[in-house]
């Protein structure tokens, strides 16, 4: 009578678990996406840019970005992904003790499911590895998905992220299962390659340099022609930065230079202060390339810096030479490429929208 119990609950906790993602996604629309609509509305107003970008545009575009019916396939996906691993790591008895009176769950017998197994023994590793490194996926991804719900930033990609994350920590763990041996690893219990999978489930890409520096098969070269600038050169950005960065297609310095400030704010959830400094830190690096960090000796760090040292008074562009090392005529040409470029005039609206805004405050 108590397996019937034990079964009955484990199959409840598979429903639970599998459902947390659509049951947030509906949370999501039914309660947050209003205040993200209010919130670049009253912004909008504030820059006194609802009549340059259409307001009726502006709240068309923001539904399509977050329509209800690109969120179905995404969610389905990493439920489906879920539902599996939640099913191998509990009620793992319906694939291989379903008509036994006794039975062993995964997740409360751990090695033993396999140790003590009369048959199937290697293939019951491999589900435990899979399924442990599925259950780490799900911590991670679920609080993953819960912050972007909080921040009103939660996108279809996110729930693929998720998904595609979960099947890499699967497949890397059990690589990672087939190169760690009792000889490379002596005196460690077989527990031990479900913690690993487990970790590996939280941080996949931990799990995969693990695994090449298990195997060492591929050499290791820099690429040494790489022309593009890499995120890391914009001051204040982190790892998790770069993450959800690149969910919207800003992989390097040039994307985010070129990318439309507009639907940056629209499709991220970073303040509008921090944007405009990584946008304008970005067209610095993209125009001077190689010398633009020669300009932080003159107190130079973002484009609009460069502007407002540059108009003020004349025989600016000799002393900015002189102090920097840059050439004068280089300081001269993109001083002219970024007062004629719209997208700077638009960050340096908005930058003066934010100091009037911070004045305002102060009285």
């Amino acid at each position: 009578m108590e397996y019937i119990v034990a079964r009955s609950l484990e199959i409840l906790a598979v429903i639970v678990l599998s459902t947390y993602f659509p049951i947030l996604t509906y949370s999501f629309f039914k309660y947050r996406l209003v205040r993200k609509q209010e919130e670049l509305m009253l912004l909008l107003e504030r820059v006194d840019l609802v009549s340059t970008f259409n307001r009726k545009s502006l709240i068309t575009r923001l539904e399509k970005e977050y329509a209800p019916g690109d969120y179905f396939l995404p969610v389905s996906f990493v439920s489906m992904i879920t539902l599996l691993g939640m099913i191998l790591l509990l009620p793992s008895w319906i694939i291989y003790d379903f008509n036994s009176d006794s039975y062993a769950s995964l997740l409360f017998s751990g090695a033993e499911f396999w140790t003590e197994a009369s048959e199937y023994a290697t293939e019951k590793r491999s589900v435990a590895v899979i399924a442990f490194a599925i259950m780490g996926s799900y911590i991670s991804g679920s609080r993953y998905i819960y912050r972007r719900f909080n921040t009103v930033d939660l996108t279809p990609g996110n729930f693929f992220s998720v998904g595609l994350r979960t099947i890499m920590a699967a497949l890397v763990s059990l690589m990672l299962s087939f190169v760690i041996t009792d000889k490379m690893m002596p005196g460690y219990s077989e527990n031990l390659i479900l913690v690993i999978a487990f970790l590996t489930g939280i941080f996949p890409e931990t799990g995969f340099k693990m695994l090449l520096d298990r195997v060492k098969i591929f050499p290791k070269e820099l690429n040494e022609g790489q022309v593009n600038f890499s995120l890391d050169y914009i001051e204040g950005i982190s790892d998790m930065h770069k993450i959800r960065l690149g969910e919207v297609g800003i992989d390097n310095v040039q994307n985010l230079a070129q990318y439309n400030f507009i639907l940056l704010i629209i499709k991220t959830p970073f303040p509008v202060r921090t944007l405009l400094d990584w946008s304008a830190q970005a067209k610095l690096i993209v125009e001077f390339r190689g010398d633009y960090g020669l300009l932080q000796k003159a107190g130079i760090r973002t484009a609009l810096d460069f502007i407002d040292a540059c108009e003020d008074e004349p025989g600016r562009f000799e002393k900015i030479a002189e102090i920097c090392g840059v050439n004068q005529l280089l300081l001269e040409v993109n001083y002219e490429n970024f007062k004629n470029d719209q997208s700077v005039n638009l960050l340096n609206h908005f930058r003066h929208y934010l100091e009037q805004f911070k004045l305002e405050e102060k009285s």
